[in-house]
């Protein structure tokens, strides 16, 4: 009888275990339209971004799910508690800091303007007063266009980055300004054959060059989980690995 009683015990702390891993459920947001961070393949979100976060999910040993939201709207949903973190190479800005809480980056970029350089030898407010500059909406090339050139140039924003390349290639804008490691990618690509970096990369403190996670006002718990599984996975060689699948080069 004991041996039943000790065996019934053990069952039911293994039980009660699964349960409780069973109920660490998160959910997680990208925004789908930044390759190669985050982008739709197959139906599907992939991209480091997502890759990163599915990491990030077996490191605090819960269970993910990955949904792709608009980007204007990424920090509504998280607000509105539709999803419990956001991973989508997002700076953090003055104006985002007083609506929600962000970890401590996850990778570093920088941001440059990128253009046809038989057409466009250099940024400089002489060189660009008058041509008409892009950037995607709501992000901080966005608001950098608009506050360093917004009385020297016409600018156009696009809903989407996609939207913005293709802007670039048609000819309808001059240049584009957006984060270098995302146009890394565009500028090997068959599309953007004739385009290349212009000039110098921003200043780095404008706009921020360091993306990271965000989370819900106040999650503190979340925030340190999130926290410690980064550091885990840049222990254990996880964020190495990812790295390299999407970069020749370390962009930590």
């Amino acid at each position: 009888m004991r041996l039943i009683a000790v065996a019934l015990g053990f069952i039911a702390v293994m039980l009660a275990g699964a349960t409780v891993h069973a109920e660490k459920r998160l959910r997680f947001a990208t925004e789908g339209g930044y390759p190669p961070f985050n982008y739709v393949q197959n139906g599907e979100a992939a991209g480091f971004d997502v890759d990163i976060g599915m990491a990030l999910c077996r490191a605090m040993d819960a269970e993910c799910g990955v949904l792709v939201v608009e980007w204007g709207a990424l920090l509504d949903g998280l607000i509105d508690g539709k999803y419990d973190f956001v991973v989508a190479s997002m700076a953090r800005t003055d104006e985002r800091d007083t609506l929600v809480d962000f970890t401590t980056p996850y990778y570093r970029s920088r941001t440059n303007f990128i253009g046809n350089p038989a057409k466009l030898a250099n940024v400089s407010r002489k060189q660009l007063a008058g041509k008409t500059l892009a950037a995607q909406r709501d992000t901080v090339q966005a608001q950098y266009l608009e506050d360093n050139f917004g009385d020297a140039a016409h600018i156009k924003l696009f809903p989407t980055l996609k939207e913005s390349y293709a802007a670039l290639a048609n000819g309808s804008v001059d240049a584009l300004l957006v984060d270098s490691l995302v146009a890394f990618e565009f500028l090997q690509s068959e599309h953007g054959q004739d385009f290349d970096y212009i000039g110098d990369p921003v200043d780095t403190a404008d706009p921020s060059s360091e993306a990271r996670i965000v989370v819900r006002s106040g999650d503190r718990e979340l925030l340190q989980d999130i926290e410690t599984a980064l550091n885990q996975i840049r222990l254990d060689g996880t964020y190495e690995r990812i790295n390299r699948a999407y970069f020749p080069f370390s962009i930590y």
